[in-house]
């Protein structure tokens, strides 16, 4: 296999995860958006900061386990929690 017929295959395989994180993330933000109908419906708080610090936790635990950069897993989980605690007000409109 010629060089670049590698890297074009480790490039495609790179594709499809991406893909798959999106899609996830797609996934993930359609159920931000139902907790925060729920939680109008229940006069709930946007915030639970002890699901976010366990949630926290679990990342960089199992980021640890994968040998991830730990700055890396924080960076990822700020950016998704903050977007999703931004989706759920806008849905509760608070």
């Amino acid at each position: 296999m010629e060089k670049r017929d590698e890297l074009q295959e480790l490039r495609t395989e790179i594709d499809i995860l991406d893909r798959n994180i999106i899609t996830s993330l797609a996934e993930r933000m359609e159920l931000v958006e139902e907790i925060g109908r729920y939680k109008k419906a229940h006069n709930m708080g946007a915030l639970d900061e002890g699901r976010r610090d366990a949630l926290l936790k679990t990342w960089l635990e199992t980021g640890k386990a994968l040998s991830l950069p730990e700055d890396l897993l924080r960076d990822i989980f700020s950016a998704i929690h903050n977007h999703s605690l931004a989706m759920e007000k806008k849905s509760k409109n608070l």
